[in-house]
C-alpha cells in the first residue's frame, strides 16, 4: 500500500484545494451572484450531461482499467488499446445520441411543469456529454498509468477555478446568462485539451490508429466486459445526478439549487474515497492478473478502514459547523432548508466508506457481471424512492432516497463478496473507530459556542479534529495513520531546525 498511501497523500491534497475553491463558489459566488432558480438551471445542465456521459461511453473506462495492464507490456505500450477503446467511444456515443432523440419528447416532458426552460439547453447538455465522455476515458486510463495528480488537478481545481471565474464575470456584467452557461461547456473542452497535451507530451498517446494491435478475439472480450460495465460505471453517477435533475422535475429549479448546495456540502465527506479507491483500483487489477487474492483482502481492509476514519472526521466537522456555514452563506436563511440533506447524505456517503471498494473488487473478478444485477435494483430504487419520498418530504425526502440506496447497494455488494470471494472489509479497528466517534461527537454538544461566525468554525473544527486524531493513533487503529502521523512529524521536525 506505499505507492496507495503516497498518492492517496497528492490527490487528496489536489481534493482538498478543489473543495475549496469548489466551496467558495457554491457557498459564496453562486448564492450572492446568481438567483436560485439560476442556479438549479446551472447545476441541472451540468448534472444531466454528467448522468449520461457514462451511458455514452458504454463503460469503457472500467474496460481500461481491467485490460490495460494486459496490453501494458506489448511493443506500442497499450496505444494501441486506448487507441481501440477512443474509437469505440465515439461510435458509443453516436449510438448514445439516436436513441436520445429518439426519446427527447419524453426526456423533456419530465420538466415541463416545473423547469420548461431545460429545453432551451438541449444542444449544451449533449455537446457536453461527449466532452465529459472522452475526459473520463482519458482519466481512467492515467489511473492505469498511475498518473493520478495532474488529472485530479485539473477535474477538481481547474474546472471549479475557472467556473468561479464565469460566475465573477457575469456578476460584472461582462457575460450574460446564456453565455455563462454556454462558458461552463467551454471550460471542460478547455480541461479536456489539457489533459490530451498532458498524456501526448509524455508519450502516452499514439499518433495514428493502430488498434489493430489488439486481437479480434480480445475486442470481443472487452466489448462483452464493457457491455455489462455499462450499468455497473453509472451506477455512483446514477445515486449522485439522478436525484438532482428529480428534483428539479418534482419540485422546479429553486428546489435544487437548494438541493444541489447541501448535497455538495455533503460529498466533502468523500474526497479520501475519491483518492483512495482510485489507487486501489489500480492496485487490486494488478492483483487480479496475479491471482493474489491475499494481496486483495489486504488492500480491501485497509481502504475500508482508512476510508472510514478520514469520513467520519469530516462528517462530525461538517455537522459541528452546519450553522456556522449557513450563517457565513450569502442568503443563507433560504439554503438552510436543506441542513438535514447534508447530514442523510453525509451518512450515507460515511456508510458506503465503510465498505471499501467492493465495487472495484466484483468488477475486476470473474464475477462482474453481477455489478449489473445490483445496479438493475439500485436503478429501481433511486427511481421509485425519489418519486415516492420528494412529493412527501420535499428536498428531505431525495435524500432519504440517495441514504436507502446506497445502503441496500452496499449490503448486497458486501453480502457477494463475501460469500464468493471469502473477502471482507472489516476488522476489529473498526469497532475502536465508531467508539471514537460517539466519543468526539459527544464532545462537541459540550463546547461552548462562540458568536463570531468564523471564530467558532477554527474553535471547534481544532479541537475536534485534535481530539479525534490523538485518539485514533493511541488506539493503534490503522497503521497507514500512523505512518502518515510519523512522516509528517519527521518532516516537520526537519523543517523547524
Amino acid at each position: 500500500m506505499g505507492i496507495a498511501i503516497r498518492q492517496s497523500i497528492f490527490t487528496s491534497i489536489v481534493s482538498y484545494a478543489g473543495i475549496a475553491i469548489g466551496y467558495v463558489n457554491l457557498l459564496y459566488l453562486y448564492p450572492r451572484f446568481l438567483d436560485p432558480e439560476q442556479i438549479g438551471l446551472l447545476r441541472t445542465v451540468l448534472d444531466a450531461a454528467l448522468l449520461l456521459a457514462p451511458f455514452a461511453q458504454v463503460g469503457l473506462a472500467q474496460s481500461i482499467l481491467r485490460y490495460y495492464p494486459h496490453f501494458a507490456g506489448k511493443p506500442d505500450k497499450g496505444k494501441g488499446f486506448i487507441n481501440f477503446i477512443l474509437l469505440l467511444s465515439v461510435c458509443g456515443y453516436g449510438a448514445f445520441l439516436l436513441i436520445f432523440l429518439t426519446f427527447r419528447e419524453d426526456f423533456l416532458s419530465f420538466f415541463q411543469d416545473n423547469a420548461p426552460v431545460i429545453e432551451q439547453y438541449v444542444s449544451l447538455i449533449l455537446s457536453l456529454v461527449f466532452i465529459v465522455m472522452v475526459i473520463t476515458l482519458l482519466e481512467y486510463y492515467s489511473r492505469s498509468l498511475m498518473k493520478f495528480v495532474v488529472p485530479g488537478f485539473l477535474r477538481e481545481v481547474g474546472l471549479r477555478l475557472m467556473q468561479g471565474i464565469l460566475v465573477s464575470l457575469y456578476f460584472l456584467n461582462m457575460v450574460t446568462f446564456h453565455q455563462l452557461l454556454a462558458g461552463s461547456v467551454l471550460i471542460y473542452l478547455i480541461s479536456l485539451v489539457a489533459l490530451i497535451v498532458y498524456l501526448a507530451l509524455y508519450g502516452h498517446l499514439g499518433t495514428g490508429l493502430t488498434y489493430r494491435s489488439v486481437p479480434v478475439r480480445k475486442m470481443k472480450e472487452i466489448m462483452a466486459y464493457s457491455g455489462l460495465s455499462l450499468l455497473t460505471s453509472g451506477s455512483m453517477i446514477i445515486i449522485g445526478k439522478l436525484d438532482s435533475l428529480m428534483v428539479t422535475g418534482l419540485a422546479g429549479l429553486a428546489a435544487n439549487a437548494i438541493y444541489t448546495t447541501a448535497f455538495y456540502m455533503a460529498t466533502v465527506i468523500e474526497i479520501p474515497k475519491r483518492a483512495i479507491s482510485q489507487t486501489s483500483a489500480t492496485l487490486i487489477a494488478r492483483a487480479f492478473e496475479l491471482n493474489d487474492m491475499a494481496e486483495v483482502r489486504t488492500i480491501y481492509q485497509k481502504a475500508a478502514l482508512n476510508q472510514f476514519i478520514a469520513g467520519a472526521l469530516l462528517l462530525i466537522g461538517v455537522w459541528a459547523n452546519l450553522d456556522n456555514i449557513f450563517q457565513f452563506m450569502p442568503r443563507g436563511e433560504v439554503f438552510q432548508a436543506g441542513s438535514l440533506v447534508v447530514i442523510w447524505v453525509g451518512l450515507a456517503k460515511l456508510f458506503d466508506m465503510a465498505f471499501g471498494p467492493n465495487s472495484e473488487i466484483i468488477v475486476m473478478s470473474r464475477y462482474y457481471w453481477f455489478n449489473m444485477v445490483t445496479l438493475i435494483l439500485l436503478a429501481v430504487t433511486v427511481i421509485l424512492s425519489n418519486y415516492i419520498l420528494i412529493p412527501v418530504y420535499g428536498l428531505t425526502g431525495a435524500a432519504y432516497a440517495t441514504a436507502l440506496s446506497l445502503i441496500l447497494f452496499n449490503i448486497i455488494k458486501w453480502i457477494f463478496v463475501l460469500v464468493k470471494l471469502g473477502l471482507q472489509p472489516f476488522s476489529q479497528a473498526f469497532i475502536k473507530v465508531v467508539i471514537i466517534c460517539v466519543l468526539v461527537a459527544a464532545l462537541n454538544l459540550i463546547l461552548p459556542k462562540i458568536e463570531i461566525v468564523f471564530a467558532d468554525i477554527m474553535y471547534r473544527s481544532s479541537i475536534l479534529s485534535v481530539a479525534y486524531i490523538t485518539l485514533i493513533l493511541l488506539s493503534n487503529s490503522s497503521t497507514e495513520v500512523r505512518k502518515v502521523s510519523e512522516a509528517l512529524w519527521d518532516w516537520l521536525r526537519g523543517h523547524s531546525k
